[in-house]
C-alpha cells in the first residue's frame, strides 16, 4: 500500500465512522419534512417563499399525533375495518377542510380562508395515512 493509498484510507475512514453515527428521524419528522417539500412550490403568488426548515418544524407535532393516534389504535387492538374507515376519513374532503390552520407571516398569525388546492389535499391525506399507520405497525 502506497503512501497515498493510505492517506485516502486515513481521510475516508472518519467520514465513515461519523455518518453511521447520523440519528434517524422519526416518522412524523419525515412525514413532516415530506408533506413541507412537497407543497412548497404550491405557493399563493410569485412573491411567496416558504420557509421549508421552520414549517417542517412546526408541522411535525401535528403528524407526531396521527402516529400516536395509530399505536393507541393498535395497542386497543382495533379491527382491519375501523383502520379501513379511519383511512378513508382521512381521504376525504370533510378531513382536509378540518385541518386548515393559521399562516404566520411578519410576526402575526392569519386564518387560512383561501380556498386548499388539490396538490396540498392529496399531500396532507397521504402524510397523515402514512404517519398514522407508522404508529399502528409500529415504525419509529
Amino acid at each position: 500500500m502506497n503512501k497515498l493509498e493510505r492517506f485516502s484510507l486515513i481521510a475516508v475512514f472518519p467520514f465513515l465512522l461519523l455518518s453511521g453515527c447520523a440519528q434517524n428521524q422519526t416518522s412524523a419528522q419525515r412525514h413532516a419534512n415530506h408533506f413541507i417539500m412537497a407543497t412548497a412550490n404550491d405557493s399563493p403568488g410569485p412573491n411567496f417563499r416558504l420557509n421549508t426548515a421552520d414549517s417542517a418544524r412546526m408541522t411535525t407535532p401535528f403528524f407526531e399525533q396521527f402516529w400516536q393516534q395509530g399505536k393507541k389504535d393498535r395497542d386497543a387492538g382495533l379491527a382491519k375495518k375501523d383502520i379501513e374507515q379511519r383511512i378513508t376519513y382521512f381521504q376525504s374532503v370533510e378531513f382536509t377542510n378540518e385541518v386548515r390552520g393559521k399562516s404566520r407571516f411578519a410576526g402575526s398569525d392569519y386564518n387560512q380562508d383561501s380556498s386548499i388546492s388539490p396538490l396540498w389535499r392529496r399531500e396532507m391525506s397521504n402524510a397523515v395515512i402514512e404517519a398514522y399507520m407508522d404508529g399502528y405497525n409500529g415504525i419509529k
